[in-house]
């Protein structure tokens, strides 16, 4: 919680409004949008407290836990098929990172150092 409360800014702000405006699906005969606050809401989590937390938190981490929530969320009874990749355009819509390439650009310097130091990169070009 500290890290949430910590890494609160008006771009975290602004990047959770873009969030909730993300829309998911849509439902019913007229095909009313149905969009990531609609789901929070119908969930039992406070829209915009959920998406302030999820755009302070690791990457990975928002992920997952986006990812749980839509597993779990229903459009007219039908489940998401790619609940991971739903989580990802959504988080991404935001403007939150979600893959190492998208991290700021120190951070993916030193990803890749840490890569290279445990042998996690791909094979060598020799």
């Amino acid at each position: 919680m500290i890290t949430a409360t910590a890494g609160w800014s008006e771009a975290v702000e602004e990047r959770a409004q873009r969030l909730l405006r993300y829309q998911v699906g849509t439902e019913g005969p007229d095909g009313a949008p149905v969009t990531v606050q609609t789901m929070f809401e119908r969930c039992g989590f406070t829209p915009i407290a959920s998406a302030r937390f999820l755009m302070c938190i690791p990457p990975l981490t928002a992920m997952h836990e986006l990812t749980k929530t839509v597993t779990r969320f229903r459009i007219d009874g039908e489940a998401c098929s790619d609940p991971g990749g739903m989580a990802k355009a959504a988080l991404s819509f935001a403007g939150r990172a979600v893959a190492v390439h998208e991290l700021h650009p120190e951070r993916r310097f030193v990803a890749g150092v840490i890569s290279s130091l445990l042998g996690l990169q791909g094979p060598s070009r020799r």
